[in-house]
């Protein structure tokens, strides 16, 4: 009986984590200022925790990438 419910729990914490938990790029790096500022007018905004993926490669200007877990609104 227990080992059932774990089961289950395991089960709909990853069907959530499809559902709740995506990557995103969130800032479009080194460009031209009007590319940024069309990136920003359509990038996708997070609702819940937003956590940096790849904070060193962001000290070269590369794209940043992000993890969203909430809803991704795009």
């Amino acid at each position: 009986m227990c080992m059932k419910i774990v089961i289950i729990l395991i089960g709909i914490l990853v069907v959530l984590g499809f559902i709740f938990v995506k990557t995103y790029q969130s800032s479009p790096g080194f460009t031209t200022q009007e590319y940024a500022e069309e990136f920003y007018k359509n990038a996708p905004k997070c609702n819940g925790f937003s956590f940096v993926l790849n904070k060193e490669a962001t000290y070269a200007d590369a794209p940043e990438q992000s993890l969203c877990i909430g809803l991704l609104i795009k």
